[in-house]
């Protein structure tokens, strides 16, 4: 692990490569798994917030289970993350020719909302975890996301780096990349 101001950073996030294949994976990361994806507490009332506008984009199932539940629910360690529908799916998981796909991230790219998805899923596969007083980025590999060893494609930062940027800044993007090329800082 290297510690950039707070925060732990596996150093497979600098060194691994990665690029999802959407056409190969059809999305799975969205309907499997043993719970939801991981919510900021701020993002809690943002998911509230968008819902109406969202909600267009939703299978009538998800729909039903949000009018039930609400969009999120607390965790067994007393987090939040997104709810499950029925068959274990993200509620804003929805399938166009075969594909799974963020209903949020959609009516954001439709100028809907201003909210892209929650930090957690566009940080993906890196994964925020807790370290006492510190965050860590791990590299969480899942069998169904088959990450590319190819030279061509980018390191695992650079393809999560508008997520990083997101979250943490430019300046810890930059410390990541003079990082990875040597550089002091």
């Amino acid at each position: 692990m290297i510690l950039i101001g707070k925060i732990l950073v596996s150093a497979e996030i600098i060194e691994k490569r990665f690029s999802c294949n959407i056409l190969e994976c059809r999305g799975r990361c969205c309907c499997e798994g043993y719970g939801g994806a991981p919510l900021e507490p701020s993002e809690v009332p943002v998911l509230e917030e968008i819902l109406p506008m969202v909600s267009k984009y939703l299978r009538k199932s998800s729909i039903e289970k949000i009018k039930d539940n609400g969009p999120w629910c607390k965790n067994i360690w007393g987090g939040f993350e997104i709810l499950l529908d029925d068959i274990g799916w993200c509620v804003f998981a929805v399938e166009k020719d075969g594909i799974i796909r963020c209903a949020i991230e959609a009516a954001w790219q439709d100028k809907n909302i201003a909210f892209k998805k929650p930090i957690s899923c566009h940080l993906y596969p890196i994964r925020i975890r807790k370290f006492g007083f510190f965050e860590g980025l791990v590299y969480e590999r899942w069998d169904i996301c088959r990450y590319n060893t190819d030279q061509e494609a980018p390191l695992l930062y650079e393809f999560a780096s508008d997520a990083l940027e997101r979250k943490y800044g430019n300046e810890f993007v930059e410390k990541l990349r003079n990082l990875k090329y040597g550089h002091k800082e």
